[in-house]
């Protein structure tokens, strides 16, 4: 009867002795002030709780009444259970924030900041939404010099949390990334759930690179944010963020280019007035008096020189005359006779000098030729001498060089001997 008229109920209560066994089933005791009842919740329902259950929490349960026929109780086996004036994500919204914020991971020594300058930015989010638009969008808007590399991934319902996480790994292993950002639009709280689960904050809080967390509008909080190393209001505020240092960097360069441009035109205008003012100056006139001056001293010069000049070239116009009259007096042909007489007479000469110098060096030729066959050593070789070397290449010239038994080289006219001294005799110089 009881299985029958209560299989689908309500029932609100505290938890009490709670027990969770390594077969995920859950048992505990639901009570008020006045009575309790046990409870059971099987991992099949118990792995759809987004909240933990805790002794002490106010809960409302639903299932049915089930009888234990082993022992004769009764017992509730609950398919579902919320928080007692909270919502279930509420409750693990609120108990993963405090888990993560004792553990440090909210702490703001642990923020980074930004990086000015990104080259590459990194991005987890849809393909397909809107979020990724306004972020390109900002970031073109903004003249943001840098890649972009987007991971998608699915931002709400089942697996949303694991693609994610993963997307933040992904990245923050890329050599090149500078920063990232994980975001997505506006949603209600189940929709945004993704940001709440514990495998994204570890992942955000791992990365190696800073992360910035543009999730919903203005008003909506995730675990994401506060891990964050930046929370941004919305997509569109993080892309602003990531591009700030771009964007103030060119301003700050037009602003320089301009300032620049106007101090070059005010100095020019300063150095114009001042040209205007020594163009004026007295000193002017008086340059232009020495000039005038100067030009009329010129004058004279160029009269006095042409004048010289005039009368230098009427001397050489005369010395020009004389030298025709001259070279007109000496007829060629004449000039080239009585050369050819002095050639001739220079050619007999030099022919008889030449002769009696041949018939001396003849005669000198003859007698060093003499002198050299008699001073030759091949002339004393022919005419029965020999010289003796030893195997080493000294010369010979004393029996006191050699000893017997060594061999020697006797050069005679036709060629070489090779001897073994087999005596010497000091008295003779016989060998």
């Amino acid at each position: 009867m009881l299985a029958e008229y209560f299989s689908d109920i309500w029932v609100a209560g505290e938890v009490s002795n709670l027990r969770a066994y390594p077969s995920g089933h859950l048992y505990f005791v639901l009570k008020d002030k006045d009575s309790q009842i046990d409870a059971v919740c099987f991992r099949s329902s118990a792995e759809l709780l987004k909240f933990r259950l805790e002794d002490g929490l106010e809960v409302v349960a639903h299932g049915r009444v089930e009888v234990y026929v082993p022992r004769g109780k009764y017992q509730l086996v609950l398919d579902r259970l919320e928080p007692k004036g909270l919502g279930a994500l509420q409750q693990a919204f609120d108990q993963l924030k405090e888990k993560l914020r004792k553990e440090g991971l909210f702490a703001p020594e642990r923020k980074r900041s930004l990086p000015e300058f990104p080259r590459v930015l990194g991005i987890v989010t849809s393909p397909v939404g809107a979020a990724i638009r306004d972020m390109l969008k900002t970031l073109r808007i903004h003249r943001a010099r840098m890649k972009v590399l987007l991971y998608p991934a699915q931002v709400q319902g089942e697996g949303a949390a694991a693609q994610i996480a993963e997307g933040i790994r992904s990245l923050s292993e890329h050599p090149g990334v500078d920063v990232i950002i994980v975001g997505r639009g506006g949603g209600s709280l189940e929709d945004l759930w993704p940001f709440n689960e514990e495998v994204v904050a570890r992942a955000i809080a791992a990365s190696r690179v800073p992360v910035v967390s543009g999730v919903g509008h203005e008003t909506d909080f995730t675990i994401a944010d506060f891990v964050a190393d930046v929370r941004a209001a919305t997509p569109t505020a993080a892309a602003q963020l990531v591009a700030h240092g771009w964007s103030e960097a060119e301003d700050r360069l037009r602003d320089a280019g301009r300032t620049l441009l106007e101090n070059i035109e005010q100095v020019l205008l300063d150095r114009e007035q001042r040209l205007a003012e020594l163009v004026r100056h007295r000193a002017f006139e008086v340059v232009r008096s020495r000039m005038a001056d100067a030009e009329h001293s010129l004058g004279w010069v160029l009269l006095r020189s042409e004048a010289a000049l005039n009368a230098r070239l009427g001397r050489g116009r005369e010395s020009l005359a004389r030298a025709s009259e001259r070279l007109a007096s000496l007829h060629p042909t004449a000039v080239l006779a009585r050369s050819q007489v002095v050639l001739g007479e220079l050619m007999a000469r030099l022919r008889s000098t030449v002769e009696m110098d041949l018939a001396r060096t003849g005669t000198r030729l003859a007698q060093l030729s003499g002198q050299l066959d008699v001073l030759s050593p091949l002339g004393s070789l022919a005419r029965g001498y020999s010289i003796c070397h030893r195997l080493d290449g000294v010369l010979v010239r004393s029996v006191r060089q050699v000893s017997t038994g060594d061999w020697v080289n006797v050069r005679v006219s036709d060629g070489s001997i090779g001897c073994e001294v087999m005596g010497a005799d000091l008295e003779t110089g016989g060998v």
